[in-house]
């Protein structure tokens, strides 16, 4: 009978040409890590091959692709997000030759510690079909599981497939010696740590495979009725532990072992332990300091491998509790877990230098970054590693606020906010509306003292005296003039950075235009005398003084880029600054479709340019909103001058990219 799953796709950045699917999916389709499948839908012509790894997070109903692949099979308009899976016939593996033998210890002992379950599983191999036989007799109950006793000395070895073995398993010297196995072909047992299902062969010892490892034939693995990569395994002949009774408690004190094997938010107990607390696979457990009050939480997981006297946790999530002691507290968590509706990420590099680069490869992969947030629980100060992206990534705040021991899980649909953990400078485009409709004197003067002060510590001449001279507190003001104040805001923090950023100012009503500042842009490295009064001066004149009747932001956007690609020619496509655009307008388009399609053209799926857009009066904000989200920026409306300025101040300051919330 044909072997075929039918399967959801998700995706994930950084899989390549690797897919992952469940270790279920793997039985019926008999395939093993490394084994290529095929894919195909009939519907939209889809077909192709992929290569399988085994990851027990993935559900049954999935497979996981790279979301290079998965957009690019999104753009078939006849393909519905499903797949039909074939497999390759299985390549069974050979013993491991040549090895150098590993020596024994002066006591002839060795001990050999448990090793977490890794993604890659053994080969499934299909059993041939028999045909159905049908019992005239009472039906027969289906036997127990029998419970089988274990020794002390048990190992926890990785399972390789093999051929010629002739019915037997094949273990390391060392691993013998440690089991007790004292005679040729001793009988031994194993124990699948997922389902409990047992198996049993003689056994061979070699000098030249790995202490971690059991060789097995695919027929035994079959037959045991194994699902697992691993087996615990034991000698029947050795004494049996006395185990003590299973006490419930409320809480252990156990000893921390730190692993950095990226499970996420999850810690792993013994199998006594977890009936200890009555706590089950994906039950949010607390660990804390009772000294110094320090907690965590993580989902649990059981580890028949582990020590009764230790907790195993991530050492990221370790880390970030500020837990210093060896010795913590492991109960139930009692806290609240809330779903965050936005999270502001912190971003720098783990390794090199380049932060903007960084920046842009966690913007470019939001989806597959949001799925990796998913593994974790949230809570404050909580700092992580996503090496996918060489992105160190800190929490540094969300809607709801992590106050207290308040826990939370970031979903698909929360918004995101990168903001860098270090300088980035960057360029900027300030795009100014100067039609009519911009005279309009609703604009109230509150808590722009410091901005004037700002501005006169910067720059004083007759003319900006007079300027400033407008904003006296509880008036109100036009639009323009508010224009105005805030770009030359802008312009004064470029110059106080120091950093030789270059701001151009587009200024458009019927027509679209550059000011001119000895040039169509404003070096703030500038050392060229009282440039920064002229080209205040320049700014009140254009932007505070005249007017216009359309708006036209098509041409605007046009020139936008222009300048975009200006700047990379200046400075080099290497090593040009990222850009930021900021589009101040009270209006509608005026010239239909233009501005949408300029931007679409032009800036959407830029990773170096981020896009702000602020509104005044009665904008066209559902348009307004969705072009400043596309872009990697946001949609802001002032209630006053004083808001309006305090955000200029930090848009000239922070280079911040939202990733908008919602669904695929």
């Amino acid at each position: 009978m044909e072997r075929r799953v039918n399967l959801i796709v998700e995706s994930l950045f950084g899989l390549g040409e690797f897919a992952w699917i469940n270790r279920i999916n793997a039985k019926k389709l008999g395939v093993i890590t490394g084994s290529t499948i095929y894919y195909e839908d009939k519907v939209s012509g889809l077909s192709g091959t992929l290569t399988i790894e085994l990851n027990d997070e993935i559900s049954e109903f999935n497979i996981m692709v790279d979301s290079t692949i998965f957009e690019k099979w999104q753009k078939n308009p006849n393909w519905l997000g499903a797949l039909d899976v074939y497999p390759e016939k299985p390549q069974q593996a050979a013993p491991t030759p040549g090895l150098p033998s590993v020596a024994r210890s002066t006591t002839g002992t060795y001990t050999i510690s448990g090793t977490s379950i890794p993604a890659t599983l053994p080969a499934a191999v299909s059993a041939p079909s028999v045909p159905r036989i049908s019992l005239t007799t009472s039906s027969v109950p289906a036997a127990p599981k029998p419970s089988i006793e274990k020794p002390d000395n048990i190992l926890n070895l990785n399972i390789k497939l093999s051929t010629n073995l002739f019915g037997k398993i094949m273990i390391s010297r060392n691993s013998a010696n440690f089991l007790g196995i004292t005679i040729p072909e001793q009988p031994i047992m194993f124990e699948d740590p997922l389902t409990g299902a047992f198996g049993g062969a003689r056994t061979l010892i070699s000098d030249t495979i790995p202490d971690d490892v059991i060789y097995m034939e695919d027929e035994t693995y079959e037959t045991s009725d194994i699902h697992s990569s691993k087996v615990i395994v034991f000698n029947p002949k050795a004494p049996k532990p006395s185990a003590a009774p299973i006490v419930k408690k409320d809480k252990l004190e156990l000893t921390v072992e730190i692993s950095s094997k990226g499970k996420g938010s999850t810690l792993f107990l013994s199998q006594r332990n977890c009936l200890s607390l009555d706590a089950k696979d994906g039950d949010i457990l607390r660990f804390e300091d009772e000294l110094t009050g320090a907690w965590g939480a993580c989902r649990v997981r059981m580890d028949a491998s582990l020590s009764d006297k230790v907790v195993r946790i991530e050492d990221e999530i370790f880390e970030a509790t500020g837990i210093g002691a060896s010795q913590v507290i492991v109960k139930h968590n009692d806290a609240p877990i809330i779903p965050l509706q936005s999270l502001t990420l912190g971003i720098s590099p783990l390794t090199g230098e380049n932060l903007w680069d960084v920046m842009s490869l966690v913007r470019d992969n939001e989806f597959a970054l949001k799925d990796w947030l998913r593994q974790y629980l949230i809570f404050k100060g909580l700092k992580l590693r996503w090496k996918n992206a060489n992105a160190a990534i800190k929490i540094i705040d969300s809607i709801p606020d992590l106050k207290g021991e308040i826990l939370a899980e970031p979903k698909l649909t929360s918004s995101l906010s990168l903001r860098p953990e270090g300088l980035v400078t960057f360029n900027a485009v300030l795009i100014i509306d100067i039609s009519s409709s911009m005279l309009a004197r609703d604009m109230e003067v509150i808590n722009i003292a410091p901005a004037i002060e700002g501005i006169r510590s910067a720059m004083d001449n007759e003319r900006i005296r007079r300027f400033l001279s407008f904003f006296k507190e509880g008036i109100m003001v036009s639009r323009r003039l508010g224009a105005a104040f805030a770009a030359l805001l802008f312009l004064a923090e470029k110059v106080g950075r120091g950093f030789g950023e270059k701001v151009s100012i587009i200024r458009f009503a019927d027509i679209a235009e550059f000011l001119d500042f000895d040039g169509i842009y404003f070096d703030s490295a500038s050392g060229k005398h009282g440039i920064l009064e002229m080209a205040a001066n320049r700014i009140v004149e254009k932007i505070g003084e005249e007017s216009g009747t359309s708006t036209n932001m098509g041409e605007a956007i046009g020139g936008a880029h222009y300048m975009y690609r200006h700047f990379k020619e200046i400075e080099g496509e290497e090593s040009s600054k990222p850009c930021m655009l900021v589009l101040l307008t009270d209006g509608y388009p005026t010239d239909g479709d233009n501005f949408r399609n300029a931007v679409e053209s032009y800036f959407m799926n830029n990773p170096d340019v981020v896009f702000y857009i602020v509104g005044l009066g009665n904008p066209d904000r559902k348009l307004m909103k969705e072009i400043a989200t596309r872009c990697g920026g946001e949609y802001f409306e002032p209630e006053d001058m004083g808001s309006l300025l305090i955000w200029y101040s930090k848009r000239a300051r922070d280079l911040v990219v939202k990733l908008r919330g919602g669904r695929k």
